[in-house]
């Protein structure tokens, strides 16, 4: 595994143990983190050969739950793809349809769980800044989200922000025309909170 976003900070601190030592490694950042590895690994001949740095971002992200990594990028990932015109129409009748209803914070972290490691979760190519669509969604979400939403990007099929459409109500999404793995929340019984005027 990769460490995909080694600019950002985690919940609370980058932490890392190294195995052969029990030595524990904590700082602010990722590279604070990596030198300190590197210099404890140098003074305690460790594993420093060739591509010893993707080794050590592989056990980071093994001990590290929410460092987004390229844990869910598997090799039956979806590739990236782009925003299409339909794709455009149906998040627009989507959003028409919503009437500012969302469902409950406990199926918003259900369904980002199961986004979060869906091979369908991608990055999407396109036009989500264009005529202020990325500030429509944000207006929309207002403070809302969830405990996974770093490892959102967006979904393949509907090519939708997926920290968006984890709050949205089931019988107001039009997915006309898509079809979803087995195991998206979008198949799978939800919870009560999941219907418009429930």
């Amino acid at each position: 595994m990769r460490v995909l976003r080694p600019g950002e900070s985690t919940n609370n601190e980058w932490r890392y143990v190294q195995p052969e030592t029990a030595a524990v490694f904590r700082g602010l950042s990722y590279w604070a983190v990596r030198d300190a590895v590197r210099n404890h690994r140098a003074a305690m001949k460790l594993d420093l050969s060739p591509g010893w740095e993707e080794r050590f971002q592989d056990e980071l992200c093994r001990q590290n739950e929410e460092v987004i990594c390229d844990r869910m990028k598997k090799a039956n990932a979806a590739p990236a793809s782009g925003v299409t015109l339909d794709d455009l129409k149906r998040f627009m009748n989507t959003l028409i349809s919503q009437r500012g209803e969302l469902v409950d914070k406990e199926e918003a972290e259900r369904r980002a769980a199961i986004c979060a490691t869906c091979p369908k979760n991608t990055v999407v190519r396109g036009c989500w800044g264009c005529f202020g669509l990325g500030k429509l969604v944000q207006l929309f979400l207002g403070k809302n989200g969830t405990s996974k939403d770093r490892a959102l990007d967006a979904c393949s099929v509907c090519k939708c922000v997926l920290r968006a459409k984890i709050w949205l109500k089931l019988d107001t999404i039009d997915n006309s025309g898509l079809e979803y793995p087995d195991h998206c929340w979008q198949k799978v019984p939800t919870t009560k909170s999941d219907s418009a005027g429930e």
